[in-house]
């Protein structure tokens, strides 16, 4: 009789202590926390990388209006001195009255200007007013390639900070590691007193990684 009760006994689940529930718990709560600053620092690289790449896109579009814009200025200004020469030839060689060299000249001015003079040797002002604007077009679409190299630093700023972000929440995801390094030791069944001190080395740096956490910006509350 006494044998078959102590084979009962022997056959009975062992009830765990509080501090092995205490364990248990920490251990769920802490694997659920390193999974969500994983998972945010993934979101974060994300964020990164498509900044990065819009940036990058940006830029390229920008150089190439820059590129053709400062290509037809530089054409704008040797057409535009080519033409202040020829009518200075031409304007002396009229006033001469030397008529061959004049026509010679004349034929070399821009077809503008020469449509002007045929109108009106002394008033070239819808010549000027071509120019002028020809000249508008050519700044503004500086001034356009200038905005979006301006948006693009914007992106390249928000990939860095989306990075930097990432780079948090991936040192959150270490230090929750870390702690269930500690809570696996404690769960051993090893003595008391090193059980009790891997749990508070655990719920310290858990707490310090929780507070750390809930400062960094989320990425989908941006």
């Amino acid at each position: 009789m006494a044998e078959e009760t102590n084979k009962t006994s022997s056959d009975a689940p062992e009830k765990a202590t509080r501090l092995e529930v205490i364990i248990t718990i920490l251990l769920g709560i802490t694997t659920i926390l390193g999974a969500f600053a994983a998972y945010c620092s993934a979101l974060w690289g994300g964020e990164m990388q498509n900044s990065y790449t819009s940036s990058v896109t940006v830029t390229n579009h920008g150089n190439t209006i820059y590129l053709e814009a400062l290509s037809d200025l530089n054409s704008f200004e040797v057409n535009d001195m080519k033409d202040d020469i020829i009518y200075s030839e031409w304007k002396e060689n009229t006033e001469k009255g030397d008529a061959e060299d004049a026509a010679y000249f004349f034929t070399k001015l821009s077809p503008g200007l020469q449509k002007d003079l045929s109108e009106d040797p002394k008033d070239v002002s819808e010549y000027d007013k071509e120019q002028a604007a020809q000249l508008d077009s050519i700044m503004a679409r500086l001034n356009d390639a200038d905005h979006y190299n301006d948006s693009a630093g914007v992106l390249m700023t928000k990939g860095n900070s989306a990075n930097k972000h990432g780079d948090d929440f991936t040192l959150c995801t270490v230090l929750f590691t870390v702690v269930l390094f500690f809570l696996g030791l404690a769960s051993l069944k090893t003595h008391s007193v090193m059980q009790k001190t891997y749990v508070i080395i655990s719920v310290v740096i858990l707490v310090l990684s929780f507070i750390r956490m809930v400062t960094i910006p989320f990425p989908f509350m941006q």
